[in-house]
């Protein structure tokens, strides 16, 4: 799968030395290759949650004729910049993971996000990936979250994600205890690798899941699969 690309707002996060970045050669290779979309998708997903601050600023007018007056005479000053708006209340972190048709059981969630070389972190092969630049799970957007298919001849978490059917449960253990947030699923779509829609990004809308893994046939030459399962899921009503 294609390496991801750098946030469009030049950081690139670091990672624990244990994780596997996105390589050749690995089972699960998603192609996050609409990070590099700048200010649709992209720019959202590679951007931190928090408000932007603004500064709003009118109008300033000089006149080409001083007379009998300092400069500030004829300049109006500016006003104030907006104050940054006060913090969002501590979100809990998502932690594990249960989708009871998949016999997926409180799998460890870890966050992740991009290597120095611009490539995004992989989790372990027992674990699932939370990409901590798109939404936070329940929030507006979607929320991304990663697994391998088999790595290294193991099985990993998502090996049967394609097996999901619309209406199937999938839950969201938070921490400090918070209830689980609950999704069902949607629909389970296969893109190939470089056609991620640009809806996996979403910072506004809806809250969704996009459950993604490596599907299709497996080349042995280049060791890639050539497309990515998506299983989207919404919260589940009531």
């Amino acid at each position: 799968m294609a390496a991801v690309q750098r946030r469009a707002d030049g950081v690139s996060p670091t990672s624990p030395a244990r994780r596997q970045p996105l390589r050749l050669g690995h089972a699960l290779l998603i192609a996050f290759a609409g990070l590099a979309v700048a200010g649709c998708g992209a720019g959202d997903a590679a951007t931190e949650r928090g408000a932007q601050a603004t500064a709003t600023t009118e109008d300033t007018t000089t006149t080409s004729e001083l007379v009998d007056g300092s400069l500030s005479d004829v300049v109006r000053p500016l006003p104030p910049a907006v104050a940054f708006p006060a913090a969002e209340r501590p979100v809990a972190a998502p932690v594990a993971l249960d989708i009871a048709a998949l016999q997926v059981d409180a799998v460890p969630i870890v966050a992740v996000g991009l290597e120095p070389n611009g490539e995004m972190e992989i989790p372990e092969v027992d674990e699932v990936g939370w990409y901590r630049y798109s939404a936070h799970p329940g929030d507006p957007g979607t929320a991304v979250l990663a697994a391998h298919i088999a790595y290294d001849g193991v099985d990993g978490v998502f090996r049967h994600l394609a097996d999901l059917a619309p209406g199937d449960e999938v839950a969201v253990r938070l921490d400090g205890g918070d209830p689980p947030l609950r999704f069902v699923i949607d629909e389970i779509a296969r893109y190939p690798k470089t056609e991620l829609p640009q809806d996996v990004w979403a910072r506004t809308g809806p809250p969704r899941l996009a459950l993604i893994t490596c599907g299709g046939d497996f080349d042995p030459t280049t060791r890639h699969y050539t497309d990515n399962v998506v299983a989207w899921a919404s919260p589940r009503s009531g």
